[in-house]
């Protein structure tokens, strides 16, 4: 079986090829396999399932194997994205009220993203804070009303994803509850017929591109950041930083809307890195099709959205995509859980 991986800039594109011999195989099997579980539940199972199976039928060329493994660790790309990896026929109509359909075929899609999650050596989990603590995020315009219609169709400024989150290497126990942020995430691409991006800007090209000075305030501790709004509380997170030298690598949190500097300098240097992302050149747009898998790295880009404002029909063919949530090891360690539902963060 062949498969073929293309680096694009600092990411990478793996081409599996059609056929019964891979993405249908995988299909097929977690299909039969794993319908007696439920991801909300016993997600740690389905996971290492799919994970064990696309690592069997989807990989025989060992180096490239060794590059989604090592993903976050070798740190030599930014995103991954994985084409062919499931059958999108026959899946339901898109949502439109951002919850997941009562036909379960959406649930194979979701499936594979685990496993590649997992591949990656991170274990996904969820917030109890957000959306009750579903595992499996519709992502789709919305119409529940008139503030997530606009909130799930305006375009996505840059971000993080739970910029008010630690990372895990930033507290050595988690006795008093500390929200963590996720290192990686994932999308499942469902739908796209309008050719909408994921937009996303690297913390490399920040770096070559800001003047030293400003580079040095951003990683003063004197910001203050609050939760995202698809959260149901505000956990704020004051004293921090926004870039971050942990074990000899930098890492970026940032929000439009959710960090606020504390200090003229602060406020300053937030300006200069917003007009920087300000400028669409700075900008690479991925574009998912149906079957498609992008994992990205949660500490090294930021990501947003194009605006589907005027594209949103609301007609069961929208984009549609399923989000997950992946941590390392020690990130998932440190979370306050649940102790019945391992995977749901308690805050």
């Amino acid at each position: 079986m062949s498969i073929s991986a293309v680096p694009k800039g600092r990411g990478l594109e793996l081409n599996f090829s059609k056929g019964l011999t891979s993405s249908n195989a995988v299909h097929s099997y977690l299909q039969s396999n794993l319908s007696n579980y439920d991801q909300e539940i016993e997600p740690y199972v389905i996971s290492e399932i799919a994970k064990h199976v696309i690592r069997q039928k989807l990989f025989e060329n060992q180096s490239i194997l060794q590059k989604v493994e090592n993903f976050a660790e070798d740190n030599e790309y930014d995103w991954i994205i994985f084409n062919n990896c499931f059958d999108t026929s026959g899946i339901p109509s898109t949502p439109c009220n951002d919850n997941p359909p009562e036909h379960k075929t959406w649930k194979m899609p979701a499936a594979t993203l685990m496993g590649l999650i997992s591949l990656t050596g991170h274990k996904v989990a969820s917030y109890k804070g957000e959306m009750n603590g579903r595992l499996a995020h519709m992502v789709m315009p919305a119409k529940n009303n008139p503030l997530y219609q606009s909130r799930s169709t305006k375009q996505l400024k840059p971000h993080t994803e739970v910029v008010n989150g630690l990372w895990p290497e930033e507290i050595k126990t988690n006795t008093d509850k500390h929200c963590i942020a996720p290192d990686i995430f994932g999308l499942a691409s469902i739908r796209n017929p309008t050719n909408c991006a994921t937009r996303v800007w690297y913390l490399q090209d920040l770096l070559d591109s800001l003047p030293y000075s400003t580079i040095r305030n951003l990683m003063r501790t004197e910001f203050r950041t609050t939760s995202q709004s698809s959260f149901d509380i505000n956990y704020v997170n004051e004293g921090v930083s926004v870039i971050a030298e942990i074990n000899g690598k930098l890492n970026i949190r940032f929000s439009y809307s959710k960090l606020e500097g504390l200090t003229p300098r602060a406020k300053s240097a937030l300006t200069e890195l917003k007009a920087y992302l300000d400028d669409e050149r700075t900008v690479t747009r991925l574009v998912l099709k149906p079957g498609q898998v992008l994992i990205l790295n949660n500490r090294t880009l930021l990501h947003g959205r194009d605006n589907l404002t005027n594209h949103a029909l609301y007609d069961g063919n929208d984009r549609w995509l399923i989000r997950m949530y992946g941590f390392s090891y020690d990130g998932w360690r440190k979370l306050p859980k649940n102790e019945r539902l391992q995977h749901v963060a308690t805050v």
